[in-house]
């Protein structure tokens, strides 16, 4: 019960902070708004250090690691904490058709925060009568197509979609832009190249269409997802601990990096044999 409480203030009090950057400049004191955002950080920075530390090692656990923890980042040991719904190890959505999906939280996230951020700053700026008419309706047009774009933006940057029928497994970079692979057509290649997880890069299978690697760490429900797809590939569901972020220097990416680049190998060599 420790973990969950110092995890829930560790990540809440910093919010509040901000949103009482906003309530006191509406009230014309913004200078204690900054006061109360730096000594409520400081008090998350402080609980996080005492109090959110693994039972294992006894270590204090990153700040940036207690959104939706399972495993200890220092010893890899499993912290007893139920993970939220929205992350690697929640559901996957399943709709009346069987069609399964992976979902990014990403883009509804930059969404939400940003148009409330740039919300308050117009009514701080033009005031709530003004935001009907004039000046102050343009500016909350503008601020919802800001972050619109900011959500698209951070959603093809750092994140993208996945979904899966009974005969096919769907990719997404950009939005509403869907790559097909058939699972048969999957499992055709893996005597070219056999399925395998790549810390950094994700899941990697061949096609007739070429190598493909999709992340497995940024889904909602992606342990959920990926055990149905290895197991529908006649794979093993490998290890994914998305709470450990590994460095594209770790002895762990290099050995997979040099795995990946021998099974690209691989598959130039014999699709450039038989073509």
């Amino acid at each position: 019960m420790k973990l969950y409480i110092s995890k829930l203030l560790s990540t809440a009090l910093p919010i509040i902070g901000v949103l009482c950057i906003f309530v006191f400049a509406f009230a014309g004191n913004i200078s204690m708004g900054w006061i109360m955002f730096v000594v409520l950080a400081l008090i998350s920075g402080i609980i996080n250090t005492i109090f959110f530390r693994c039972p294992h090692c006894g270590k204090s656990i990153p700040a940036n690691c207690t959104v939706n923890q399972k495993y200890c980042p220092l010893c890899g040991e499993d912290l007893g904490m139920k993970p939220s719904r929205i992350s690697y190890y929640g559901k996957c959505r399943k709709n009346k058709n069987g069609v399964m999906r992976g979902y990014s939280t990403v883009g509804p996230m930059v969404f939400i925060v940003s148009l409330l951020i740039l919300f308050l700053i117009v009514v701080a700026v033009f005031g709530v009568d003004s935001l009907n008419k004039g000046m102050g309706r343009i500016a909350v047009i503008l601020a919802f197509c800001v972050s619109v774009i900011l959500a698209i933006f951070c959603r093809i940057a750092v994140s993208s979609a996945v979904k899966m029928d009974d005969k096919a497994i769907y990719f997404s970079k950009i939005p509403f832009m869907w790559r097909k692979y058939e699972i048969d057509d999957i499992v055709e290649n893996e005597r070219v190249v056999e399925p395998f997880y790549h810390v950094n890069r994700g899941y990697i299978f061949a096609t007739s269409k070429g190598m493909v690697a999709i992340p497995m760490a940024s889904y909602a429900g992606g342990q959920e997802f990926f055990t149905e797809f290895t197991s529908r590939i006649g794979q093993s569901m490998p290890d994914v601990r998305p709470d450990l972020v590994l460095s594209k220097r770790s002895d762990q990416a290099k050995a997979d990096e040099e795995h990946y680049e021998e099974a690209v190998k691989l598959y130039n060599e014999y699709y450039g044999e038989k073509r």
